[in-house]
């Protein structure tokens, strides 16, 4: 077919065809997908390992944390189970003879009847060397020490012991209130102290504290024209602590 050489060429239509991306990966020749992932950037620094001294450290501590805890744990449950208890101390009397105050002077022998208690039906107890006194308000008139005893659980201990002394000095004060009291009221008020180190057993579990007793304000008949005389009313509980 000859063309007419006058005609002019039509005008191409539709979009240009685009410029291919730069740097574009290269196609896929085997297979799903058609293009290929880019390549991963590795990062060539790794986190530096742990220092082994520090990790034993740390370690060492968290199980010191747990063996405390369980030990705690351990001894309050057996500390609830075996509750510890103090002695329970009963005054039965007290009796006062040869008993004199004059020039600052006092002579006297004190004659003392106790039960001490252990009220544990898990804990015996073990009493050393008691340490007891009597006084008249804050002054101290006479002391003496008691030979350490046991007592098993729930047992009841009669203690007796004897105070004297002869011609001790004692301050105007204590004179003064012993003589006052002796005329008014007919009667002197002692107060008893004892005191122990007392160690607390059940099977190998011992504990050791200080057991101190107080028995307060102890009337004993002793007019002023008699030098002995006996515990006013029944006996008393004393307190311990």
């Amino acid at each position: 077919m000859q063309q007419d050489p006058n005609s002019r060429p039509a005008p191409a239509t539709g979009y240009p065809y685009p410029y291919p991306y730069p740097n574009q990966p290269p196609a896929s020749t085997n297979g799903y997908p058609p293009t290929a992932y880019p390549y991963q950037n590795h990062n060539p620094h790794y986190a530096p390992h742990p220092d082994p001294r520090a990790l034993l450290i740390r370690r060492l501590f968290l199980a010191l944390m747990v063996s405390i805890l369980i030990f705690g744990l351990i001894l309050f449950t057996f500390l609830l189970i075996v509750r510890p208890q103090l002695p329970t101390v009963y005054l039965n009397s007290l009796s006062v003879s040869n008993f004199s105050v004059s020039d600052n002077h006092l002579t006297g022998a004190w004659d003392l009847r106790l039960r001490f208690l252990n009220p544990n039906s898990k804990m015996s107890l073990y009493y050393d060397t008691v340490l007891c006194a009597v006084n008249h308000g804050d002054e101290s008139l006479s002391e003496t020490r008691l030979q350490p005893f046991d007592q098993g659980t729930k047992v009841e201990t009669p203690v007796n012991a004897t105070l004297s002394v002869v011609g001790t000095y004692v301050g105007g004060r204590v004179v003064d209130s012993i003589g006052k009291e002796r005329a008014e009221k007919g009667r002197v008020e002692f107060d008893l102290r004892m005191a122990s180190l007392v160690t607390f057993r059940y099977g190998v579990y011992r504990r050791r504290r200080y057991v101190t007793v107080y028995c307060d304000d102890v009337a004993v008949g002793v007019s002023g024209n008699s030098s002995s005389g006996k515990m006013v009313g029944a006996e008393m509980r004393c307190k311990c602590y």
